[in-house]
This record gives C-alpha cells, sequence and structure tokens, in this order.
C-alpha cells in the first residue's frame, strides 16, 4: 500500500496542476510561440523564480499541456475500438474518434497539430520527461489503428495486401486533412451540406479504399 502523501506533497502537486491549468489557457488562446512565462507567472500571481521552480521552461510546460491533450486522445481511441471484434469495425471506431475528438476538442487538437508540423524538432531534441511521454503516446495510438489494421487482414475485413504501417500514415494524414476548414468544406457548407454529412462522407471514401471487396457493400 502506497504511502500516503504529506500535506507539502499535496500542495506541490496541486500548485504545479494549478500552473499547468493556466499555461494551458494561454496556449489555447494564443499558440506556443506567443506565450511567454511571464504571462503564465502573472495570471497566478506567482514570481517567475516560483514558476521556474516547476519547469524548467516554457518547452516543459508547453509538453505537458500537450501530454495532456494526447493522454485525452488516446484514451478515447482505446474506448472506441475496445468493444468493436472486426478489424474493419476497429478501424471504422478509431477514424470516427480521431474525427470526433477533433470537432469536441478543437484547443487540444490544435495544440497537437502545432506539436507535430511546427516545433516537432525542436521539442524532439529536449531531454524533457514530457517529450519521453508525449512520444510514447504517440507510439500507443498508432500501434492501437495498426493493430486494428492487422486483424483486418488477417479477419478478411480489409483488403488482404494492405501493409498496416503505411496504412496506418494514410489514415492519420487523411483525417488530418478532413478536419481543416478549407475554402471548399466552407463552400460545402454554406450549400447546405452538414459539416456531419461530409464526415460521414469522408469515413465511407477512407474505408472504401481499405476494405475487402465483399465488405464494401
Amino acid at each position: 500500500m502506497a504511502k500516503p502523501l504529506s500535506r507539502k506533497e499535496r500542495e506541490k502537486i496541486q500548485r504545479r496542476n494549478e500552473i499547468i491549468d493556466a499555461a494551458e489557457k494561454r496556449f489555447f488562446q494564443k499558440g506556443y510561440e506567443n506565450v511567454s512565462m511571464d504571462e503564465i507567472a502573472q495570471d497566478l500571481e506567482l514570481s517567475k523564480p516560483t514558476l521556474y521552480l516547476y519547469f524548467e521552461n516554457k518547452d516543459a510546460l508547453f509538453l505537458e499541456v500537450t501530454v495532456r491533450g494526447m493522454t485525452l486522445l488516446k484514451d478515447e481511441f482505446e474506448a472506441a475500438v475496445a468493444h468493436e471484434k472486426t478489424g474493419k469495425a476497429k478501424t471504422m471506431a478509431f477514424i470516427h474518434a480521431f474525427l470526433n475528438y477533433g470537432r469536441k476538442h478543437p484547443d487540444f487538437y490544435n495544440l497537437l497539430m502545432e506539436t507535430r508540423t511546427s516545433i516537432k524538432h525542436k521539442l524532439k531534441n529536449l531531454k524533457l520527461e514530457g517529450a519521453r511521454r508525449f512520444d510514447e503516446l504517440s507510439l500507443a495510438t498508432m500501434t492501437l489503428l495498426r493493430d486494428s489494421i492487422t486483424l483486418g487482414v488477417k479477419d478478411g475485413t480489409l483488403r488482404q495486401n494492405l501493409e498496416p504501417l503505411q496504412t496506418v500514415v494514410f489514415i492519420i494524414t487523411a483525417c488530418e486533412a478532413v478536419l481543416q476548414r478549407t475554402p471548399e468544406l466552407e463552400y460545402l457548407v454554406r450549400n447546405n451540406i452538414s459539416l456531419e454529412q461530409y464526415l460521414e462522407n469522408s469515413v465511407e471514401v477512407i474505408m472504401r479504399g481499405i476494405a475487402a471487396k465483399e465488405e464494401r457493400n
């Protein structure tokens, strides 16, 4: 049985979470580049040296926020595929979960995209605990999708000639493209095509490309 935390330890954890909460709000509002540690310290009415007692720099704090987002995404993926039986059903559930996450949690989604596309190499080179956990969570989500595709190839619900890892990359890239608010998507919405209809059609297009022939109807 774990030893109960002392009051000092509990207070330290609470303060750390308060700092992450404040940073999360700032990063949601302005993104990584436009937030400073000074702003976060001011929001919490903390001195900057006190803030640095908990986080060594802005990179470490940003990673903690993105780890929150990745943890939520991984949990939603796991819940989505858990009760499905076939590889096709699990893969479709994964895609739906991805698109739903982008809609339900746009702030987290935007930060994750910023991490992957704009500052990934900067953060990856840092010896920070958050960078390691972010990579582990990213790998876990990709593995979940790869395993679903592998099952689909094995159980005959997905095409037999699919290469699982390449298909993982295709599906993730396709989902990211679907979630982009392009001028073309805005045109559809203005012409009475709901976002829900567009997303459902997108899932169908992706699945028809990878489903076994007898599963496409």
